[in-house]
């Protein structure tokens, strides 16, 4: 195999290559179709989220990441819910909890990361 295809097939089994992103962005708004939540939402939060886990999986639990970022959507909907559920509130209640998980889970644990 030559260095370019060796290169290329490096390329597109990185996480962050264009095929991946794209079929990212496509699983992402299928996922919102199904669940009924406005594209929009995932499109402000997404880079909040990615974040978010990043930073558990670092700083507390790698497996406790998926689950954190689960709890914060539960949350989110809950009090976008009380708040009359508009999407602006949705994404605002995303937004806030997202920033204070993520601001607890950067704290250092005094663990070694994984």
């Amino acid at each position: 195999m030559s260095n370019s295809e060796t290169n290329s097939s490096t390329q597109s089994k990185r996480k962050d290559s264009p095929e991946e992103v794209q079929k990212a962005s496509e699983w992402l708004a299928e996922v919102c179709r199904l669940l009924e939540i406005p594209e929009d939402v995932q499109r402000a939060n997404v880079k909040g989220v990615l974040d978010l886990t990043s930073a558990v999986a670092h700083n507390k639990s790698r497996p406790a990441a998926p689950v954190t970022a689960f709890l914060v959507g539960l949350a989110a909907g809950a009090a976008a819910g009380r708040e009359g559920g508009s999407s602006v509130l949705f994404s605002d209640a995303i937004s806030s909890r997202l920033q204070l998980i993520a601001e607890a889970a950067g704290k250092d644990s005094g663990r070694p990361s994984d």
